[in-house]
């Protein structure tokens, strides 16, 4: 037996033992600390000044002078503009997007689509469509821009095929248009769309006032038409031999 102890490993007894303190913890009143942690705890304090509110304009003054950003002409961004100003001009039919989180991969067949039907999808930020639109005719549409926005540039006989590709695509919502100089909304964009093309519109504005000459030359005909039938009639009655008595 005391061979088969010496084989086997001994478990060693620890020296700590871990004991649970005798007391409650005080929380709400602690003891005060030691000095030297005391000191340590006053000198790490921080130091807060006083709130901003409370300051007097003539304080901040050169505070907010000195944060001001210096403008640095970037001549990419004027490159960026021109290429914007250019859009805005040859396109009748500029469309303004809320984009909503989309993943490049549902966004491609979009703009492809869009390429395929003669539109053209553009993101542009809010400096540079400033830049582009300032004194121009087109810069009340600033108030659109926070950050980044994707315009649609395109023509407007293209506004019904915009509205079906987008519907696939619930990521992209339409805010507003400009259709030949004219600002529009969501709703006048969709009623637009739902309107006949031009070919149409003259087919119907034409067979309409074809039939309008040709009503007028109807009621023009009736009055002598009707006039030379009761004369066809009156001269056939005189010319019709009359019966004798015998």
């Amino acid at each position: 037996m005391a061979s088969l102890n010496n084989v086997l490993l001994r478990t060693q007894t620890p020296f700590l033992v871990a004991k649970r303190f005798r007391g409650k913890i005080n929380i709400q009143k602690p003891r005060k600390p030691h000095f030297e942690r005391q000191l340590l705890i006053d000198v790490s304090k921080p130091v807060y000044g006083p709130p901003k509110s409370s300051l007097p304009e003539i304080v901040l003054c050169g505070s907010l002078i000195n944060r001001k950003k210096k403008e640095i002409d970037n001549p990419f961004e004027r490159i960026l503009a021109k290429e914007c100003l250019d859009w805005f001009n040859t396109s009748k039919m500029v469309v303004f997007l809320h984009m909503n989180a989309i993943s490049m991969e549902d966004k491609t067949p979009v703009f492809a689509a869009l390429r395929k039907n003669d539109m053209h999808l553009r993101c542009y930020g809010k400096k540079i469509v400033s830049m582009a639109t300032k004194g121009t005719r087109y810069e009340a549409v600033n108030q659109l821009f926070t950050s980044h926005q994707n315009i649609i540039f395109g023509q407007p006989e293209n506004a019904g095929k915009l509205f079906k590709i987008l519907k696939k695509t619930p990521q992209m919502v339409v805010m507003a248009g400009i259709i030949q100089d004219r600002f529009m909304s969501r709703t006048e964009l969709v009623e637009y769309s739902q309107l006949p093309s031009l070919e149409a519109a003259r087919s119907q504005l034409c067979s309409v006032l074809e039939s309008a000459g040709s009503s007028l030359v109807r009621n023009l005909n009736l009055g002598p038409q009707t006039l030379v039938s009761h004369l066809e009639k009156h001269v056939e009655l005189q010319n019709k031999p009359v019966k004798s008595d015998s």
